[in-house]
């Protein structure tokens, strides 16, 4: 198994243990598409950041950032001039089309206002000024590869294995999470544009703290390709 970070090998030891399963070898391999976005930043370094792009990514499941105070959320950006890019789970498209559509009719004709269905384009996620998220994957990324806060809206934990309480290790998600952003109640939407704009207020800092984080999390930044390469080459050869 190719495992991100300390964090899988513990998860992965102790789930053997707990369900008396055999023991796999372990790759201390990293994240390829941190790689492969940490690059990307490289190449586009000249670029300026959009100082009013404000990305919002929400996960799928119930009570999703989008379903809870996705469109008052939008609305208070926009009316506070940032030019705003959703961008929802591809299972929420499928899973909520009624919200989607509520979404698309409310502030469609806004030119603020950006719907993705696909792939955030490479330009926009590394120029844009932050990005707004509740449990989903892409805020780690995010953090990571730009070395700023993300902004959390405090939404009900999405829980797709009922026992993962039976595991001593607290879930990654849960134990950077402050670490790596502010954690934002529903109610306090009204906070947001201020996190915003203050948001490259003791940045060094910041960027620092995010940057320690990574190393912490993640095995080989920026080798990731070539440690796995080399382990594949090595079972070939055997």
């Amino acid at each position: 198994i190719f495992c991100v970070g300390e964090h899988h090998e513990k998860e992965i030891r102790e789930t053997e243990r707990l369900y008396g399963l055999k023991r796999k070898n372990l790759l201390q391999y990293g994240f390829g598409r941190l790689d492969k976005l940490l690059k990307e930043r490289e190449d586009l370094k000249e670029n300026r950041t959009d100082e009013k792009l404000v990305i919002i990514a929400p996960s799928y499941g119930e009570k999703n950032l989008l379903e809870i105070c996705g469109g008052k959320l939008i609305e208070i950006l926009l009316k506070e001039n940032f030019k705003v890019l959703l961008r929802p789970h591809y299972r929420i498209l499928n899973d909520s089309k009624k919200l989607i559509n509520s979404i698309k009719e409310k502030f469609g004709k806004n030119k603020n206002f950006i719907f993705e269905e696909s792939v955030i384009p490479s330009e926009s996620f590394h120029n844009s000024k932050c990005l707004i998220s509740d449990w989903s994957g892409i805020s780690f990324e995010y953090a990571f590869v730009f070395e700023k806060p993300i902004i959390f809206i405090d939404v009900p934990k999405k829980i797709l294995n009922t026992e993962f309480n039976r595991i001593s290790s607290e879930p990654i998600e849960i134990a950077i999470r402050e670490k790596i952003g502010k954690i934002v109640s529903p109610d306090n939407l009204s906070e947001i544009p201020d996190l915003i704009k203050k948001i490259d207020i003791d940045s060094n800092l910041i960027n620092n703290e995010i940057k320690e984080i990574r190393s912490k999390t993640v095995f080989n930044i920026n080798k990731s390709a070539s440690v796995g390469a080399e382990y594949i080459k090595k079972i070939l050869d055997n």
